[in-house]
């Protein structure tokens, strides 16, 4: 039998065992679910998988090699069934949606998903385009279309994890309103009061663009399904949900 490479080596009697390169990702992955916020470090890692830190340079190089490998197992998990709709509008738009909730717990991790070099969204590049199958589009505004949405659905998640919460905004502009223009109070001040609602709604408004851009590339076509004000959304399986939301 063949021994796999996320396998730990063999050893022999009354030797400790050593640390494979998938068990240090497991033991990543789950404290980066487990705690979004805390920071992933090498020493963090290692006590989580009962080891040195010393230990996972064997593997890893550095940190930020650690933190492509966790990003490509967290990417090649992203397996979804195909979302409920009788629309490909539909299927996109709970496509998309589940995409996000999935990315919640891993925006440290966004800016090495976003830019790794390996074919862990094989699987989500898959299933987009059945999604956009009924467009019948050609290769190159297929991958045009592809792009268009994997990249709508990272840029949204980096920029909710990188926002200041909307309370906290508001407090702060509100405080800065007061030594302005009362003109500008007056003009700005009960459009301010509306953001956190506004950033509630903005994703599904970015959708909205989304479906409208794609069914514009599509010929024949069913017209982009009309805007719909936010609803509980189909999600995965997976309890994803521990955390606060950051939108």
């Amino acid at each position: 039998m063949v021994q796999s490479s996320t396998d730990a080596p063999s050893r022999g009697r009354g030797r400790p065992a050593r640390l494979s390169r998938g068990q240090i990702v497991d033991a990543a992955v789950s404290l980066v679910y487990q705690d979004p916020s805390e920071p992933l470090t090498v020493k963090r890692v290692a006590e989580a998988a009962g080891s040195a830190p010393m230990a996972l340079y064997r593997y890893f190089p550095d940190r930020d090699d650690l933190l492509f490998a966790v990003a490509d197992r967290v990417a090649s998990d992203m397996e979804f069934d195909r979302p409920a709709g009788s629309t490909w509008q539909e299927e996109l738009r709970n496509w998309m949606w589940m995409s996000l909730e999935y990315l919640r717990p891993y925006t440290q991790l966004l800016p090495y998903i976003a830019s790794t070099r390996q074919p862990a969204w094989l699987p989500a590049f898959v299933l987009l385009t059945e999604i956009l199958e009924p467009l019948e589009l050609g290769d190159e505004d297929l991958a045009l279309a592809v792009a268009l949405v994997s990249t709508t659905i990272v840029g949204q998640a980096t920029l909710a994890a990188r926002r200041v919460p909307a309370p906290e905004m508001v407090s702060a502009m509100r405080d800065a309103l007061e030594a302005a223009d009362p003109a500008d109070r007056a003009r700005v001040g009960p459009v301010l009061e509306q953001l956190p609602g506004a950033f509630e709604r903005l994703y599904d408004r970015v959708i909205d663009a989304t479906l409208a851009a794609l069914a514009s590339m599509g010929e024949g076509a069913e017209p982009a399904a009309p805007a719909t004000p936010p609803r509980k959304r189909a999600v995965p399986t997976a309890p994803l949900f521990s955390n606060p939301s950051p939108w």
